[in-house]
């Protein structure tokens, strides 16, 4: 009943009695005191290993260990210690900061030399999107099995499930009153309809009708121009006024999805993710990268009658946005305390990595400027977690494509 097309488819002697105590309690202290810091650098050595041998990053050694080692929030309160999950399908709906979340995947992946669901075609950023995800939209892999699925692809869970079976779904919403009109701008929706006034976004929501006729034929631009989210979540545009599909929709992902993101509140979001799926605070780091400093949205005033509209003409994305945010606060709820102090953390690794990257990206620039190396620049091992952090998602996934021994080439 739903589907952009797609089948329905988560640790002495002395004066001897007095001294004796204290010195047996000096020994335990100091005993225990070793097992953790054994312990401690056993973790942290194994991590830098891992990321040394891949010649990436680890964040307690770019940052000398100032904050940013492995700290006590790093398992999962009330469940002791956990396994790394490595598998994932992330469901990115466009402009709801998913490229944010794919660039962590990508870099977490890479770091472990995961093997992606990539594009088929090189220099695409989707997978087969807007139409239902098939697997003849991917690149074949070598051994037949995938890790994590990230790009652009409209959920449909008969044959994501397939292809990874038993792998945790998560996916991110965002706002509709800020979504939708930046999409409108980030895709050019308005010189593409032919709308020439002065608020063409206005202008489209006095008589969308008109204007989706004019691409009635045209699925990638029907897919942009009407929820938007609830479309590439799998929603045929033909139920947008069927309660009844919503409802589905929404008890869909209710069961099949571990964890469903909201843009507003991408701290908290990504603390849950990598609380379900046992990673570090160090592989969820992130700021908005170069490609994305740029306001999404152009400047114009924007009016109550404005929401109301795009509240109105996206009425499912709003839904699932009310729905979903309700849901992810409850989580957070029951997370207790002790989650916002790892929240507050995340923000503090996240204002270094920030910091340092831009004064890098400063740096890479006043070299390539003036010919010469500038001053107090940083070693390659710094520098490289920047520049993944900096790179789009398309250019990103022919990197990952270009890896030997992972997929298929001649063969297609």
């Amino acid at each position: 009943m739903f589907a952009a097309s797609c089948a329905r488819a988560l640790r002495c002697r002395g004066k001897l009695r007095q001294t004796s105590a204290m010195c047996v309690l000096a020994a335990v202290s100091w005993a225990a005191f070793y097992v953790f810091l054994t312990r401690k650098i056993f973790v942290e050595d194994k991590d830098v290993s891992r990321a040394v041998s891949a010649g990436l990053p680890v964040l307690s050694q770019v940052f000398g260990g100032k904050g940013l080692a492995v700290d006590s929030h790093e398992n999962i309160p009330g469940h002791g210690r956990c396994e790394e999950q490595t598998k994932i399908v992330f469901i990115s709906v466009h402009m709801a900061k998913g490229d944010v979340v794919t660039n962590i995947l990508q870099r977490f992946g890479d770091l472990r030399n995961l093997t992606f669901v990539l594009p088929k075609e090189e220099g695409d950023e989707n997978t087969g999107w807007p139409q239902c995800f098939q697997t003849n939209h991917m690149l074949p892999s070598r051994t037949g099995s995938y890790d994590i699925l990230c790009n652009h692809a409209v959920y449909n869970p008969r044959i994501m499930n397939l292809v990874m079976p038993k792998a945790p779904y998560a996916t991110i919403l965002r706002r509709p009153e800020t979504q939708f009109p930046a999409l409108f701008h980030r895709y050019h929706l308005a010189q593409r309809m032919g709308i020439l006034a002065s608020d063409p976004l206005k202008e489209f929501l006095l008589q969308p009708g008109e204007y989706i006729h004019r691409f009635s034929s045209l699925a990638s631009e029907r897919a942009l121009l009407q929820n938007p989210q609830a479309y590439d979540l799998g929603l045929d545009p033909e139920n947008f006024e069927d309660e009844d599909a919503m409802q589905d929709l929404i008890r869909d992902m209710e069961t099949n999805f571990h964890l469903v993101m909201i843009a507003e509140y991408m701290d908290e979001s990504l603390v849950l993710l990598k609380r379900q799926m046992c990673w570090t605070l160090d592989d969820i780091v992130y700021f908005e990268p170069g490609f994305q400093v740029k306001s999404d949205v152009p400047d114009h005033p924007t009016t109550d009658a404005l929401h109301a509209q795009l509240r109105k003409w996206n009425n499912v994305d709003v839904i699932l946005y009310q729905h979903f945010s309700k849901v992810l606060w409850k989580k957070i709820h029951d997370a207790g305390p002790v989650f916002q102090e790892e929240v507050a953390e995340f923000r503090r690794k996240n204002a270094v990595v920030r910091g340092y990257c831009l004064r890098e990206r400063d740096a890479r620039r006043r070299r390539h400027r003036d010919g010469e190396p500038a001053e107090g620049h940083a070693p390659p091992i710094n520098s490289q977690l920047c520049e993944k952090i900096d790179t789009p998602v398309s250019e990103y996934s022919n990197l990952l494509r270009s890896r030997p021994d992972h997929y298929l080439r001649n063969e297609l």
